[in-house]
């Protein structure tokens, strides 16, 4: 892998489905969908935070999770999404995740920094 390539971070905010259980939303994604993540060999690290809406004026669904993801390098994203195992996960979150843009919203953290 080129050293000249970042890790590369994306931050996923997820719904779920209305007919599936917080239970077993975060069920699925500890036991099964996150494991999925944390074997691969290209993740550097896997964070899942489960989240309640504080301040939500009904415009939009609540969000149920956010995923911070870190790859060794945009190239090591590439070859992780390129397994079966990556593959398996993405068709069994059809269950558990709403499929718009509204249920996963996926961006790419272009710069993080801690203010002094």
């Amino acid at each position: 892998m080129p050293e000249n390539q970042p890790e590369l971070s994306l931050i996923t905010v997820i719904r779920k489905p209305a007919d599936v259980s917080t239970a077993d939303f975060r069920h699925f994604m500890e036991h099964e969908y996150g494991p999925t993540y944390t074997r691969m060999p290209q993740v550097v690290s896997y964070t899942q935070h489960y989240v309640t809406d504080m301040a939500n004026d009904g415009s939009e669904d609540p969000i149920d999770a956010v995923v911070q993801i870190t790859f060794v390098s945009e190239d090591g994203m590439r070859a992780a999404r390129d397994t079966d195992a990556y593959r398996a996960a993405h068709a069994a979150r059809e269950r558990y995740m709403r499929p718009t843009t509204a249920g996963i919203h996926r961006m790419r953290v272009e710069r993080s920094l801690t203010p002094a």
